[in-house]
Order: C-alpha cells, then structure tokens, then sequence
C-alpha cells in the first residue's frame, strides 16, 4: 500500500560497526544511503509505484512470493548492464561494502541477464550474500516489463518448479568474469 501510494516507509534504528558488511534488516542506513537515491529517479519511482500496486494485486492471487523475488532481485540486489561494464543499484548491495565489491568482483555469484519470469521462479536466502544477481538493461526496461500484466505469468507459475539459487539455465544470458571485455575494461565488468 505504502508503494502504490508512492511512500517509503524507513528503519528506525542503525546497525552496529559489527554489522557493516552484511545485516539481514534494513536499517536507517540502508533505506537512506541505498532506496531513498534511487527514488528520486522518475523511471525508478515509477516502478516502485508500479510494483506496489501489483503486490495488492499479487496478494490477492495467492501470488506474493513470487512478486517478492522480483523485488529482491531488482530493488534490493540488482546490477545494470552499462556500455563500460557492469554497475549495481539495488540498495542491498549498495549498502555493504564487501557485498559492493563481491557482487562485481568475485568470481562465485552468477550474474544473468533479467527475465521476469525466471527471476519470479528464483529462490533467494537473506542470510549471506547472494549467489545470482539478474542484470538489467536499463531503469527504463525495468519499468516497463512492471507495467504489463502478470496474470499470464501468474497462470503459468501456478504449480511450476521454483529455481534453485545456483540453478543456470541454458536460456539464461550469462554475464562472466573471464571475458577479453572484463580485462580491457581494466578489472570492471563488461558484458
């Protein structure tokens, strides 16, 4: 509600010098220093909003697990896709440090290209950092593909296997470190 409704509710406590790398909460930090720069995108509050309306819609349906991961995998951990490599912007990794550099710079996570529905059928854990992270295209695409209708994507997730974590299909776009584009671009990633 708070979404549709183009709010953003805050943490109302700070994490402790302990817990900088990596807190399962949000905290003040994380909602100031990694949401509130990104909503001040129009393209991105726009989705934001879009994406509130379609939980109410989502809840409804029996369908909120499944919207809950686009979330995760957009607003909380996602990378973009720019001509000089890859960048983060979701607000989970933007505000860890180590997870900053593990999800450009380690060789472990994979990194996919986005599709909506592979990412609504992806598991994901909130206890370490993430093992996949999807790649947009742009904020704009990202808004876009929100603002269709998901019923058909709904009606076909009904009853389909969930996506293990570490799960790599052979549809998927996958974005790699031991790429001539990687070391060219002096130890950024390009795609």
């Amino acid at each position: 509600d708070h979404l549709a409704n183009r709010r953003f509710v805050s943490g109302q406590f700070i994490r402790k010098p302990d817990q900088l790398d990596y807190l399962q909460e949000p905290d003040i930090f994380h909602d100031v220093f990694g949401h509130v720069p990104m909503l001040t995108d129009p393209d991105f509050a726009a989705y934001m909003e879009a994406y509130g309306k379609g939980g109410q819609r989502a809840q409804s349906l029996g369908m909120l697990k499944n919207l809950a991961r686009l979330y995760w995998y957009t607003v909380e951990f996602g990378l973009m896709k720019e001509a000089d490599g890859l960048r983060i912007y979701g607000a989970g990794i933007v505000s860890s440090a180590t997870e900053s550099v593990f999800s450009l710079e380690d060789a472990s996570p994979n990194r996919l290209g986005f599709d909506l529905e592979r990412v609504m059928k992806t598991l994901y854990r909130i206890d370490d950092f993430q093992q996949v992270y999807f790649v947009i295209d742009s904020i704009e695409k990202l808004k876009e593909v929100t603002l269709q209708d998901f019923g058909p994507i709904y009606e076909r997730l009904k009853g389909a296997e969930e996506l293990p974590i570490e799960a790599v299909l052979p549809s998927d776009r996958v974005f790699t470190r031991g790429t001539q584009a990687y070391a060219a671009k002096g130890g950024r990633f390009a795609a």
